[in-house]
């Protein structure tokens, strides 16, 4: 007489197989398995990006060092350029003049003409030459620059998409580890389930010989319900004895008599009950009393006459309950038995 559990271990007809499980637990390790494949290829792009880093990183700083050169050898230039053009400062024109005219010869003249224009003719070249030297290695630092920004991006992006890879394979492990303990726990209630149905058939068997009853002795009172979610017999969840069989259902679906009797009890005030919430109770003589609880509506009154099959009342969740269900209790002298075994 206790809340249905919808979805609960305890519907075996809508959970999947021990078997089907560890199939989906292993197609989930395959993945896993296939996932580090791409794993592998990120980190290759990875060591790939980061050589080219580092490559661009030495010939960025060799271009650094043609440039300091450039820079130096500017440096010296100009100070040889200015003590120069502070020596004509200080001597005037007439400096030149007098190298010129203080030969002996015209031959001497013409060789000493020719020296202070090739003097100027290095002093030009010199700067043209110092200049270009450093705007080539500028424009060589610019490029290594670059190639060490695009490297490091290459290298963020591999990183990323190998953090990405083991974050869904860590995923991937925490579904298969949930999915193999559900097809253990699923494994231990296919054995127990057949170890209860074994002994459930031994006890029906003793039953119909000793009173002559077993199954098709009731109908089935709520044939459209989504499966048992709490079973007769002992439940370890609330360590209780359950003297009834739930059977989950939405609300409103129809609850029928299991056979022709008499209705002992009916209430359909909505009221707790006892905990059976709306309740109807049936005699059907020879010793057996049948029982339907929680309903959300009832349809029959006390000493009414009611046929195998009639409706009688509706699913509900009234009473002690915490989901629509309807709890079938068969009673044989007032002893509670597994309605399975009749049904």
């Amino acid at each position: 007489m206790t809340a249905a559990l919808i979805g609960a271990p305890a519907q075996p007809a809508f959970a999947a197989t021990s078997s089907d499980l560890f199939a989906e637990a292993n197609a989930i390790v395959a993945r896993i398995n296939a996932l580090q494949t791409d794993i592998n290829a990120a980190q290759a792009a990875y060591d790939q990006a980061l050589d080219e880093n580092n490559a661009a990183t030495q010939a960025m700083n060799e271009a650094d060092a043609r440039v300091q050169e450039a820079e130096a050898h500017t440096a010296e230039l100009q100070g040889r350029l200015a003590e120069r053009a502070e020596a004509m400062y200080k001597n005037g024109p007439t400096g030149f003049l007098d190298v010129l005219f203080g030969v002996s010869s015209f031959e001497d003249f013409l060789t000493s003409w020719d020296m202070i224009e090739k003097i100027g003719t290095q002093d030009a070249d010199l700067v043209q030459e110092t200049k270009d030297t450093r705007a080539e290695a500028e424009a060589a630092r610019q490029e290594y620059a670059d190639q060490q920004a695009a490297a490091a991006a290459k290298m963020a992006q591999a990183d990323a998409l190998k953090d990405q890879i083991q974050a869904t394979q860590a995923s991937l492990k925490d579904e298969a580890d949930k999915v193999t303990a559900e097809a253990v726990e699923a494994l231990a209630q296919e054995e127990l389930g057949s170890e209860r149905a074994r002994q459930a058939a031994s006890a029906a068997e003793a039953m119909r010989k000793l009173l002559g009853f077993g199954p098709g002795t009731f109908t089935q009172p709520c044939p459209n319900n989504t499966g048992i979610s709490s079973p007769f017999g002992w439940r370890d969840y609330d360590n209780s004895f359950h003297q009834g069989c739930d059977f989950a259902a939405p609300i409103g679906t129809p609850i029928y008599a299991a056979d022709k009797g008499t209705v002992l009890y009916a209430t359909n005030d909505g009221g707790y009950n006892g905990g059976a919430g709306n309740w109807v109770v049936i005699v059907h003589g020879n010793g057996l009393v049948t029982k339907y609880m929680h309903a959300s509506a009832v349809y029959v009154s006390v000493g009414q006459q009611v046929d195998r099959g009639q409706q009688i009342a509706a699913v509900g969740t009234t009473g002690d309950s915490s989901g629509p269900h309807l709890h079938f209790q068969v009673e044989y002298y007032g002893v509670a038995v597994d309605p399975l075994w009749l049904l």
